[in-house]
């Protein structure tokens, strides 16, 4: 049976998650103040053999995140352009030795800390112009990368799960194919802004991760849309062409409880409601863009307003409150916490960074492309 997921990167309570009724669940392994979870907090959300949910921790493996510790680590020369949409996101030389390190003590922090797995996102960074400019094969450098950090990972827990985001023409290479575990693939049947994908975009991904199927690997499809119709109508799709589903908030803040499926159940623990409360109104020039992601569903089918700006902000946190220390067991000299020079970066709508103020931030979400397919981002220089 296909697994639901859940994809959740902002408004992380470890309580909400631990009471959560899906398989796979995707979290950054920071909280709101850019403090690492512990140890005791990963398991309680489902991190550790004991558990049958699957825990993944998050990680940017195609960009660098100027809020993350490791980042002041990397050379100018393995740094590439701003993204233009997510101030404070730097396409990286994936491809050298210095950013394999990166990644290499991120996965490593990532096991100590209990997770079942990693999840990478913008693995697609190979499809950008600078990548192709750097690089003789920036596919099968990706590749390489994804296989060397899986083996790397199971070296030391052979039960440790690699699943990605998207990129799912690279399935084709069995470097590749062979390292991952499982995927998720965002807008495969609507678009963020509520279409329906063209449907031949959404045969092609099918036909590239029918692959993944074949060899029972799990596919779960993310989409951004609300309303019960359009709710049901990607069950219903995803259970046609045996993938997992959830339906999540664009700026993938708090769990989205609108979009379980049928079956599935509500939150195990009643005493915690599912998501904060909706504060009251702000009015003036404070007021959220939009809406906010805490907005309920309007009934007739239309979308869900979001918070075009970027969630919430990563500080220095150098202290915690009581518990386990959440860095005792971390490699000291790589503890990814929030920087300083980050307050103003969130991690909203699947990256990081801050918006371009000068720029629509809505239009400039909608050119990014999930999947090659979808070319608003990856034919940008």
């Amino acid at each position: 049976m296909p697994k639901t997921g859940l994809y959740l990167l902002q408004g992380i309570s470890p309580a909400q998650v631990a009471a959560s009724p899906f398989d796979v669940r995707v979290i950054d392994a920071y909280d709101e103040d850019g403090t690492l979870w512990t140890r005791d907090q990963v398991t309680q959300m489902g991190g550790g053999s004991a558990d049958p949910h699957l825990l993944l921790g998050y990680f940017s493996i195609g960009e660098a995140e100027t809020y993350r510790d490791y980042f002041k680590t990397i050379p100018a020369s393995a740094l590439g352009p701003e993204n233009p949409q997510w101030k404070g996101n730097f396409e990286v030389a994936y491809w050298t030795d210095a950013w394999r390190q990166v990644a290499t003590t991120y996965v490593d922090n990532l096991i100590k800390a209990g997770y079942d797995g990693a999840y990478f996102d913008v693995v697609d960074e190979y499809q950008t112009a600078w990548a192709k400019s750097h690089v003789a094969d920036p596919a099968q450098a990706m590749a390489d990368l994804v296989k060397y950090l899986a083996d790397h990972a199971r070296a030391q827990n052979p039960n440790f799960k690699i699943w990605v985001n998207n990129a799912e023409e690279l399935l084709t290479k069995d470097t590749y194919f062979n390292a991952i575990d499982g995927m998720f693939k965002e807008n495969l049947y609507y678009t963020d802004s509520g279409q329906k994908q063209p449907s031949d975009e959404t045969a092609h991904s099918l036909g590239l991760m029918n692959k993944m199927l074949a060899a029972g690997k799990d596919v779960i499809a993310i989409e951004y849309v609300s309303g019960s119709d359009k709710v049901a109508d990607v069950h219903a799709q995803a259970d046609r062409d045996g993938l997992g589903s959830y339906v999540a908030h664009l700026d993938l803040d708090g769990i989205d409880y609108e979009g379980v499926r049928p079956g599935v159940g509500a939150p195990t623990n009643p005493a915690e409601p599912a998501s904060p409360a909706p504060a009251d109104p702000v009015t003036g020039p404070d007021a959220p863009i939009a809406g906010t992601p805490s907005t309920p569903a309007p009934e007739d089918g239309t979308e869900r307003g979001t918070d075009e700006r970027p969630g919430a902000h990563h500080h220095r946190h150098d202290g915690h409150s009581g518990g386990e220390d959440p860095l005792a067991s971390l490699d000291d000299s790589f503890v990814f916490r929030g920087s300083d020079e980050a307050c103003g970066s969130g991690r909203g709508s699947h990256r990081s960074g801050e918006v371009d103020a000068g720029l629509d931030p809505m239009g400039l979400y909608l050119q990014h492309g999930w999947g090659s397919h979808h070319h608003g981002h990856h034919d940008a220089a």
